[in-house]
């Protein structure tokens, strides 16, 4: 299961839970992923970054009225 809006109350993840370029990916064991999408046209960021990240120079806030897909 992916989905492209994050949850804002995910404090563990830091700036990532609440960034519009993130893709959470949750495994099949319950696992929770963050890969940050600004990684596939930017080699300065990592594809999963170590969490929580508390600066990111690329971290924008998702758009209002952002549909949440599962």
């Amino acid at each position: 299961m992916t989905t492209d809006v994050p949850d804002p109350g995910s404090d563990s993840a830091g700036l990532c839970a609440s960034c519009k370029h993130v893709r959470i990916i949750r495994s099949d064991r319950g696992s929770v992923f963050y890969l940050c999408r600004r990684s596939t046209t930017d080699p300065a960021y990592q594809q999963y970054p170590r969490l929580p990240v508390l600066f990111c120079r690329g971290h924008e806030a998702p758009e209002k009225g952002a549909v949440k897909r599962d």
